[in-house]
């Protein structure tokens, strides 16, 4: 037997027994041959497929398609490897196939192409597992980590668990109704996740700052002590004759009516004209101590705490607090996401930002600011105004918090559209039945 005989006849026992399928097709469409594998791969025999047409045995099942055009692609450009993973369907079952398809040549001569079949079921089933397994670590480790950021305030503990509720729910309708702008899964799986982290930057901000339920905080004690030492100080002078008793009945009576204003403005949510010139009057006031030092009856601290117009932070409490986007954005750009989770960064740190420019921190346009960002806006003011668990402020009824978005929307904050259709979804019912 001739050398090449010898060759020819080794590599034919090496096709056959491969455990990938081989399958050769001349250009006229015929099957030249194929290995035993190739008809166990696709459930078709060998003797069953050699000699007939590419085009009777596969092309008339549409379920096939992928499979067909890598072939058909493979046939019209010749000089490249192909190199694919299909699907093929072969009664009731689906494999995942890696077909690679090259040239056959006779000599010189191109003759039609041979494809490698590779039977990789099995192997993406494992890498599905995985990846579930991966993801559900990944949704369990965001879920932890939002808990811990809400739990370090007391008064912020449900925060982020309610807004993944609604946005759920919105979710939900959005595919019930049919909506244009439902979601896919993957694109569900990045929005709840930028809506799960969007409040990250918070463990930067100051406990203090976070939970200040009232405008002057801890300094308030200080006042109550102040006023009982001057308290003291008129008892002290008229028991010495140094006052008479009417002129200490209205210094007592001075005194009271000034702490009780000063407790009501320290709780207040808004602060009037009227109440911010009263506190204007008190910067006037002064005592003199026991060492004989004329002092004032407010620290000049105290004052700038109880002159803020709405809330109860400072300018500089307000801007520490409103940093908390930019340390989102710096931590979680940090993080390598995988590439349906690419938006979550941008997503999650923009929330703060309104549709007229007068957002922060970077004071986006409508233009620069995504839908998704702006549904994310809508749930964050709407669980900040039901919220029932913020010391500084009394819950509002869903009702009253949508005509305030709707005030927004009509001042250019947020998006009017988007709006609608979260009022249309009344996402929060379950949850008002259920608190």
């Amino acid at each position: 037997m001739a050398l090449f005989d010898k060759q020819e006849m080794v590599l034919e026992n090496v096709i056959r027994d491969m455990s990938e399928g081989v399958i050769a097709i001349g250009f006229d469409g015929v099957i030249i041959f194929s290995n035993p594998s190739a008809g166990r791969i696709m459930g078709i025999p060998p003797d069953k497929m050699s000699g007939r047409t590419f085009l009777n045995i596969f092309m008339e099942d549409e379920s096939n398609d992928a499979f067909s055009q890598m072939v058909i692609d493979a046939v019209y450009d010749k000089k490249n490897t192909h190199n694919e993973i299909v699907p093929f369907h072969s009664g009731d079952t689906v494999r995942q196939l890696h077909m690679v398809s090259s040239c056959l040549y006779d000599g010189e001569e191109p003759v039609g192409i041979i494809i490698v079949l590779d039977d990789i079921t099995e192997l993406s089933e494992l890498k599905i597992e995985y990846a579930r397994q991966v993801t559900s670590l990944l949704d369990s480790l965001v879920g932890a980590l939002s808990t811990a950021i809400d739990a370090r305030s007391p008064y912020n503990a449900n925060h982020t668990r309610n807004m993944v509720h609604y946005a759920e729910s919105f979710l939900d309708y959005l595919e019930q109704t049919n909506n244009d702008w439902k979601f896919d899964e993957n694109h569900r799986r990045a929005f709840l996740m930028s809506v799960w982290l969007h409040d990250v930057g918070k463990l930067a901000v100051p406990l203090e700052i976070m939970d200040k339920p009232t405008r002057l905080g801890p300094a308030f004690t200080d006042i109550q002590k102040r006023f009982t030492e001057m308290s003291l100080l008129d008892r002290i002078a008229l028991l010495e004759g140094k006052i008479n008793e009417g002129a200490y009945k209205t210094k007592k009576l001075e005194r009271e009516q000034t702490l009780a204003f000063i407790e009501r403005i320290n709780r207040a949510n808004f602060l009037t004209d009227e109440e911010f010139a009263s506190i204007q009057k008190l910067s006037e006031k002064t005592y003199v101590n026991e060492q004989g030092e004329k002092l004032p009856w407010l620290t000049d601290g105290e004052l700038t705490d109880l002159r803020i117009r709405k809330g109860t932070l400072t300018d500089d409490e307000r801007a520490i607090m409103q940093s908390h986007v930019t340390v989102t954005e710096h931590i979680l750009g940090q993080v390598d996401f995988p590439a349906i989770y690419a938006q979550v960064p941008a997503w999650a740190s923009a929330h703060h930002e309104q549709l007229n420019g007068k957002g922060y921190p970077h004071h986006l346009t409508e233009p620069d600011i995504p839908r998704e960002v702006r549904l994310l806006t809508i749930l964050d003011v709407f669980d900040a105004l039901t919220a029932k668990d913020r010391p500084y402020k009394t819950p509002m009824p869903p009702e009253k918090a949508l005509g305030i978005l709707h005030s927004m929307a009509q001042e250019g904050a947020v998006d009017d559209g988007i709006l609608a259709l979260y009022e249309s979804s009344k996402a929060w019912e379950d949850m008002e039945e259920n608190r």
